[in-house]
């Protein structure tokens, strides 16, 4: 089988940290083109990852028409993904648009009516789903381990680690603040978990709180003068089984979460569990009764997954084999649907109810 070959759009920390790192992995994968507005940036990818083949461009619209491209990786600004994906897919290329997928539901709409058209493979990139963690809770979800699960409670708060760098903080630039950032994997894990995408209705509040208190942050100091952005959300979502699930995200808050990174607690009832650190990926603390007797076990989940490395096999597989993506472009455009409701919610103080 010839290989697939790869165009990215954006060479930035996405790039270098999750997309490059397992596509180099891959024997069947060619990346052939880097595109980037800082021309040097991509010089340097394309050096680090000894890509010596790799065109570089400054302008992405020569990937989109580029014939030795096959898929392209949107991984630029949330405001951009909408039309860099519609055109690469009208150009016939396979699209992997990073996460939120676009700005807007309706956006998304139109990007996953344009990938139907073009007969093309489009999804987007919510990850955190695939650490051993989740993913042996799902297993026991669908063994019926928990019975009726009616609450979820998913949360991603950091005391200090706000991305100082590029453009989170500009609201025009970014399209908002830490719900673009981590607001899309708190929101994708607790409905992929129970595979439900149904949303009745959503009351969310953000805040800007600590714009002016930019000491002490992991990656470095941010400026108060350019953050226009939200820096905390909290929703209520209600789906249309009755189950609730409540939402919080933090890029820097003086609270401490029971564990690092994006977590889930379920309750169910026939039985409980939640992630808990220090190894939250891959363990699980199950609640409930046992032999009449209320407890509590902690247990290790076996499997050991690269959560970047699963997602992108997952992305290649499903293009070679013309299966449906692991993470379905209808799943992304809900999660937007939600943060769109989570902003109107905060805006306007009511709840937001869908159709």
């Amino acid at each position: 089988m010839s290989k697939l070959r790869v165009g990215l759009i954006g060479t930035g920390v996405i790039s270098r940290d999750k997309h490059l790192p397992a596509l180099t992995k891959m024997e069947n994968i060619e990346i052939t083109v880097l595109c980037d507005v800082d021309v040097a940036k991509a010089e340097k990818v394309k050096e680090d990852y000894a890509l010596a083949e790799a065109k570089i461009t400054a302008d992405w619209h020569e990937v989109v028409a580029d014939p030795q491209v096959d898929v392209i990786h949107v991984l630029t600004p949330n405001p951009l993904h909408y039309e860099m994906t519609m055109e690469a897919l009208k150009a016939g290329k396979h699209v992997y648009c990073e996460k939120p997928m676009a700005l807007k539901y309706s956006e998304c709409l139109e990007m996953i009516e344009q990938a139907k058209k073009s007969g093309k493979k489009l999804t987007t990139g919510t990850q955190w789903r695939y650490n051993p963690a989740p993913m042996k809770m799902k297993e026991m979800i669908k063994e019926g381990y928990f019975g009726d699960i009616y609450y979820i409670n998913s949360q991603q708060l950091r005391p200090r680690r706000l991305p100082a760098y590029g453009v989170y903080t500009n609201k025009e630039l970014n399209g908002g603040g830490v719900l673009m950032d981590g607001g899309p994997h708190s929101i994708d894990l607790p409905m992929w978990l129970t595979d439900n995408y149904e949303v009745k209705s959503v009351y969310g509040v953000t805040f800007d709180k600590m714009k002016n208190y930019p000491e002490g942050n992991d990656l470095g100091p941010w400026d108060p003068d350019n953050f226009d952005v939200e820096d905390t959300a909290i929703a209520e979502i209600t789906m249309k089984n009755g189950m609730v699930i409540h939402m919080e995200t933090a890029w820097a808050i003086n609270m401490m979460q029971p564990a690092p990174g994006i977590t889930a607690s379920i309750a169910g009832t026939k039985a409980g569990a939640d992630m808990v650190g220090p190894g939250f990926e891959d363990h699980l603390r199950l609640i409930g009764v046992k032999d009449g007797k209320f407890g509590v076990e902690t247990v290790e989940c076996t499997e050991k997954v690269n959560m970047f490395e699963y997602d992108l096999n997952c992305w290649i597989k499903a293009i070679e084999n013309d299966t449906d993506p692991a993470v379905l472009p209808e799943q992304g455009a809900v999660v937007t649907k939600v943060i769109e409701a989570i902003y109107e919610s905060a805006r306007t103080g009511q709840v937001v109810y869908f159709d």
